[in-house]
């Protein structure tokens, strides 16, 4: 089964994936959101496939839908952010979810808040809106081992660490300008998207304002390592995997 979330509609909605990888749209799999004009950023199954997950922007909700066993997602629960924003998150062990929360895009005030999902779709607030001390946190990463996790920081230009201790988040102090950061990806490089490789070893971060790629190594300690640039993307490109 696969959801896509449809931002002009405010809606999501539910497909069969063939043997083939063609799609079937799913009867019945169609479910509004909060309301009109949400600005939904992302959509994602939790680890367990039991719910959905979708941040809206603009009403500053994180949702979820419960699935049954045929894939139908019912009615949303709806929790409000503690951070303004909420846009993308990432899933790490003991039911953990953290979400970006880019608060307009203010300067300075964008954070991330790890919540705890439970089968049944209800989100707990574990660590609320722990500051990045940088501007714009669009997208997050965590590590296959759950020890860290990575924000771009798309008006800043660069990236935020965290390191994962139980319910709590704590920036990694990287020697840098802040200790919020963890990287740079260049002036006016504008990263949005970012991705880890499945052995946790490398990270990489899509950069719409110099339309390159930046490849870092991912150190013992959470520090990243600028490893290599990859230019020469077409103009607009939004998002990347790592596989």
């Amino acid at each position: 089964v696969l959801y896509v979330v449809n931002a002009g509609s405010d809606n999501i909605a539910g497909f069969r994936v063939g043997a083939d990888g063609d799609l079937t749209y799913l009867p019945g799999s169609s479910r509004a959101l909060s309301g009109t004009g949400t600005a939904p950023a992302q959509i994602s199954f939790t680890p367990d496939g039991k719910n959905l997950v979708v941040t809206e922007k603009a009403t500053n909700n994180v949702l979820t839908f419960p699935l049954d066993r045929d894939g139908l997602a019912g009615a949303p629960l709806i929790f409000a952010s503690p951070g303004a924003t909420p846009f993308g998150f990432d899933f790490t062990r003991g039911r953990k979810l953290l979400v970006s929360e880019a608060v307009g895009g203010a300067a300075g005030l964008s954070s991330v808040t790890a919540w705890r999902h439970l089968p049944q779709g209800e989100l707990n607030v574990l660590d609320p809106a722990v500051p990045t001390g940088e501007s714009a946190a669009c997208w997050v990463a965590v590590t296959p081992d759950g020890r860290y996790a990575y924000t771009t920081n798309t008006a800043s230009g660069n990236l935020s660490a965290y390191r994962i201790r139980g319910s709590r988040l704590q920036l990694v102090d990287a020697d840098l300008s802040s200790a919020s950061l963890a990287a740079s990806a260049g002036a006016g490089s504008a990263p949005i998207d970012l991705a880890i490789t499945p052995n946790g070893d490398f990270l990489s971060t899509l950069n719409i304002g110099t339309d390159t790629v930046s490849s870092f190594r991912i150190g013992p300690d959470g520090d990243l390592e600028l490893v290599d640039t990859l230019t020469g993307l077409p103009d607009r490109a939004s998002g990347l995997v790592s596989r």
